[in-house]
């Protein structure tokens, strides 16, 4: 979402990286509707910076939670485990790929994943992301299985 022009910085929003947590990509669909539908009430939102949204990140785990298993959190890749599907998408990324509390056990609600961005998931998310890097300042992931606000 923009009003044009150049060099202005970029956000990038994500919703759905996790499949149960069904408020996140309705949240996210929200902020864009306000964006365009009240465009009025607040013109800096938009006039100041380029806003790229993915809304749902993971499809096929969220379709999944609806129709399966309501608190299934991951993808639903094949695994080399048969009967496991999916890795966390949350710790799908490269950086600090496999670290503290994760599982490199594929039933696991935690495993990152054969290899880093080994899911079509995350891979179209960190292309989405590179294709803007130089214009990016900002990447929020909204999530809505807890009550907290999480800073780096």
């Amino acid at each position: 979402i923009s009003s044009g022009g150049e060099g202005k910085p970029g956000i990038f929003v994500d919703g759905g990286i996790h499949a149960r947590e069904w408020i996140s990509p309705a949240t996210v669909t929200y902020m864009m509707r306000e964006m365009v539908e009240n465009y009025a009430a607040h013109p800096e939102v938009v006039d100041n910076v380029d806003w790229y949204f993915m809304p749902l990140i993971n499809p096929d785990g969220y379709e999944f939670s609806h129709t399966d298993n309501r608190m299934w959190r991951k993808t639903r890749s094949t695994t080399s485990i048969a009967g496991c599907y999916g890795a966390d998408p949350n710790r799908n990324w490269d950086f600090h790929w496999a670290e503290g509390g994760t599982s490199s056990y594929p039933c696991s609600e935690i495993y990152t994943g054969p290899v880093p961005f080994s899911g079509i998931e995350m891979a179209n998310v960190r292309d989405a992301i590179l294709a803007r890097a130089s214009q990016l300042r900002i990447y929020l992931t909204v999530h809505s299985y807890g009550q907290m606000l999480l800073i780096p």
